[in-house]
């Protein structure tokens, strides 16, 4: 199951964005989420909703949800913050990954079904 994180809750409280009524239905839910223009480069303050993609101790990897784009935030220990925008981001995520010992299996990052077809 997917876990989200507001900005606040991975540099401040440390808590989960959760909605207990998402265990009422049989199928995944997903806090809603709007699609990034692109009009300018994202900003961690323009980003109110992360998916985890990996958290471990002191470290963690975040996807932008709402707004929805190609921006990922990486959190290695207590100082080391890296983001990543746009074309290629998630490709210069996993390079920077691999140089602290942290592999992002493929299998954690996945398309909206409306992309699929791109893959086919």
């Amino acid at each position: 199951m997917p876990r989200f994180k507001t900005t606040q809750n991975i540099f401040k409280d440390y808590s989960e964005f959760f909605d207990e009524n998402w265990s009422n239905h049989s199928t995944i839910q997903l806090p809603p989420k709007k699609d990034w223009d692109y009009s300018r480069e994202l900003n961690l303050e323009d980003v109110d909703l992360w998916e985890v993609l990996y958290e471990g101790t002191g470290t963690g990897v975040y996807a932008a949800w709402s707004p929805y784009a190609e921006f990922y935030l990486a959190k290695v220990s207590c100082c080391n913050l890296e983001t990543f925008y746009g074309v290629k981001a998630q490709e210069r995520l996993k390079k920077y990954l691999v140089e602290y010992g942290i592999n992002l299996h493929e299998n954690l990052i996945w398309k909206d079904p409306e992309e699929m077809w791109l893959y086919k």
